[in-house]
């Protein structure tokens, strides 16, 4: 008689949006090298500082952004860029699932034109334990991923940092660099500012690499873009993603002296 072994899987997770997934872990690849997921049954957990403390993502995955999820609490911890390469072999409308198995390594299984299996191994659990500032906006922002990148993308010829100043009727992006100065008004009657409310107007200054590399990665995949932020304060900005994954980034604000 032959023995059938079962393998019993810590967590089997199908993934519904797979191009949601690889807009998110190339943000995470550009904050940190490696990741530590926490998975339970409400859902897979993110949340990571750059080696700077200038950013930190936070990321939550619900259930309900999954075709199927089946986990005990556990975690897998993955070095980002591999991570990141094995979903970029996926094509968007493909089916990718994850599986932990009791020995502790990774399965991702993707099936589309191709039937692909990857196995990586996990990395040791850390204990960290990163705490989300608090942030006390008086200015909320509410505008499209493309024309957030357009104007950033503008900034980034003349500087590294950019300048947000909220006003009444408008939105004020500047920088200002060793090649000179640039300006952008983003008005209240334009489409692509969907919302801006002021309790407070307010100006502060941030890195231009860290907030543009992240709304790059994200915005492809994300339907709007929340700024919160108050003068010289930390600036957290969310994501409105179609599967109801939240993404949370937050930017520690340029103090000049």
């Amino acid at each position: 008689m032959t023995n059938i072994t079962t393998i019993q899987l810590i967590l089997k997770a199908k993934i519904k949006n797979v191009g949601e997934w690889k807009a998110i872990l190339n943000a995470i690849d550009e904050i940190v090298e490696e990741a530590m997921f926490i998975c339970n049954t409400d859902g897979i957990t993110f949340r990571g500082m750059d080696p700077t403390h200038v950013s930190l993502l936070d990321i939550t995955f619900p259930k309900s952004s999954f075709e199927e999820l089946e986990s005990g609490t556990t975690f897998f911890g993955v070095r980002t860029s591999e991570f990141k390469n094995i979903f970029s072999s996926a094509n968007d409308n493909d089916t990718v699932e994850l599986q932990i198995e009791d020995e502790g390594n990774l399965r991702v299984l993707i099936n589309g034109t191709l039937s692909m299996t990857f196995t990586l191994k996990l990395l040791e659990k850390t204990e960290a334990n990163t705490p989300v500032p608090k942030v006390k906006p008086n200015c909320k922002v509410d505008l499209s991923p493309a024309m957030l990148t357009k104007i950033l993308t503008n900034l980034e010829k003349v500087s590294e940092y950019v300048t947000i100043k909220s006003l009444s009727d408008r939105v004020e992006f500047s920088g200002r660099g060793d090649a000179g100065d640039a300006k952008i008004d983003l008005l209240k009657s334009n489409p692509d500012l969907e919302g801006l409310k002021i309790t407070e107007e307010s100006t502060s200054i941030y890195s231009l690499e860290f907030m543009a590399k992240i709304i790059r990665s994200i915005g492809r995949a994300s339907k709007s873009v929340n700024m919160q932020y108050s003068t010289k304060s930390p600036m957290h900005i969310e994501f409105e993603m179609p599967s109801m994954t939240k993404v949370g980034y937050y930017l520690a604000p340029r103090v000049e002296s």
